[in-house]
């Protein structure tokens, strides 16, 4: 790929940082601008080596907008910066072609390798780890890159250029920006409605997902989630084949002819040839329905990448979930604690509540990023022994619990009094889950820091029992 002599990557994140190296690598002139200052930037020391490296640095509230003495080319967009930011808006009207961290990747990516690609409102993550770990346990060699943390276009340049699958989760933000993006597999797990803070509207949000299909081709793949209304709206943006996963389709779909489903007891694939056992469901230990739907989910990708049923049913039994996501914690004097952090939207809380048939004692709250809670409102009532209100939304979550009949609301300023709060309410057989519905910002860096701080806290009620 030709790439012009000057090029701005507009935040100095992780995959920024990442983009910009390659390009100096590369011997293009980077100007590498950011509007946080310096030393509240978490990659500085990486942006300081790229300033020893050659590239210009801009920092600060006006960076962007310093950026207008150049004539810009290209610049590359990390995935948090607005496409709506009144800078951005200025540079594509001046000219400057927008790409964000994935297209750039993309473009760089050796043509004989694979991608399958998972997005969605909620699942991405744990069905993108569920496709690698099926993936590894077949042989295949693969790379889990993207949205779970390690930057694409670092794989794309750290990998010599023997066949590879690269598993890439994909966000809308990431989405927005791409041009020319195609995976060889898309999956989406289930589509609802979040980032409106980012996102204008609802239809823009689902837009961006529907990039993921933008560029597919005849030999491609979609893998949809036929239990999902929402999914099931966004095959009219499918070019190519799909695969239907659902846990209904055994007795729905009979005319459906690659598919994805479950009994009681199996989950069964059809790739055309007829039906075949692939898995256990009771092998598989993540709790919820939720997780069912991403496990055939990622099933169905996993099987057209190549990946074998005896080896996708040997990685379920060693699947343990990922970090933050419904992930148990420890038990404290009968008491179950449950860390799902990264649910930072009211659907993903939604579904932990769902999971359990125990009392609840409820930790929720943060940012909220203009998400509908009218589910929740209607849950709460039913599911919740307590709730324990943090953050920026905490009033409106109380309002809400109150008008539902919640018997015991609280609020706290910390994650330790939260936590702390729930252990004194709680009794043997409850469980306290904290399931937030809310972006983070404000009181912690991102849901991983929320989450470790959560655990960090029950570790610390278990030592003194």
């Amino acid at each position: 790929m030709e790439l012009p002599s000057l090029v701005a990557v507009l935040g100095l994140g992780v995959s920024g940082c990442a983009v910009a190296e390659v390009l100096l690598r590369r011997g293009i002139q980077v100007i590498a601008a950011d509007e946080k200052p310096l030393e509240k930037l978490a990659q500085r020391e990486r942006v300081q080596a790229l300033a020893q490296q050659g590239a210009q640095l801009l920092l600060g509230g006006d960076a962007f907008e310093r950026l207008r003495k150049w004539r810009l080319p290209l610049a590359i967009l990390s995935p948090g910066i607005n496409l709506r930011h009144p800078q951005i808006c200025a540079l594509a009207q001046n000219g400057t072609t927008l790409w964000g961290e994935i297209e750039f990747a993309y473009r760089l990516m050796p043509t004989h390798w694979r991608i399958v690609a998972v997005t969605g409102t909620k699942g991405k993550t744990t069905t993108a780890h569920l496709i690698f770990a099926m993936l590894q346990a077949s042989n295949i060699p693969s790379v889990l890159a993207g949205n779970v943390g390690t930057p694409f276009v670092q794989v794309v340049t750290a990998h010599d250029p023997t066949p590879l699958t690269v598993v890439l989760e994909v966000s809308s933000f990431q989405l927005a920006t791409c041009q020319t993006f195609r995976p060889n597999i898309g999956a989406l797990t289930m589509l609802g409605v979040d980032h409106l803070n980012w996102h204008e509207t609802v239809d823009d949000y689902w837009r961006a997902k529907a990039k993921l299909f933008a560029h597919q081709k005849g030999d491609d793949w979609a893998v949809l989630n036929a239990d999902d209304a929402n999914s099931q709206w966004m095959a009219q943006f499918v070019r190519t084949r799909i695969l239907w996963c659902g846990a209904e389709l055994l007795a729905s779909c009979p005319y459906c002819t690659h598919w994805v489903s479950n009994d009681e007891q199996f989950v069964w694939a059809n790739l055309g040839e007829g039906r075949f056992p692939v898995a256990r469901l009771a092998d598989f230990s993540l709790p919820g329905e939720h997780n069912r739907s991403n496990l055939r989910i990622a099933i169905g990708a996993a099987l057209l990448a190549g990946a074998l049923p005896d080896r996708i049913a040997d990685a379920l039994r060693e699947f343990r979930g990922v970090p933050h996501r419904l992930e148990f914690v420890a038990e404290v004097d009968g008491v179950r604690f449950y860390d799902d952090s990264a649910a930072t939207t009211p659907a993903a809380t939604v579904a932990a509540l769902k999971t359990f048939d125990r009392p609840v004692i409820l930790i929720a709250g943060g940012r909220d990023k203009g998400g509908d809670w009218s589910e929740f409102a209607r849950l709460a009532k039913t599911h919740l022994k307590a709730l324990i209100a943090i953050g920026e939304f905490a009033d409106p979550l109380m309002a809400m619990a109150q008008q539902a009949g919640v018997p015991v609301i609280v609020k706290a300023s910390d994650m330790n009094e939260a936590v702390e709060r729930a252990a004194s309410l709680a009794q043997k057989g409850d469980i306290v889950l904290l399931s937030p519905g809310c972006a983070s910002y404000g009181m912690f860096v991102n849901c991983e820091e929320r989450g470790e701080t959560f655990k960090a806290a029950v570790q610390r009620l278990a030592a003194l029992k």
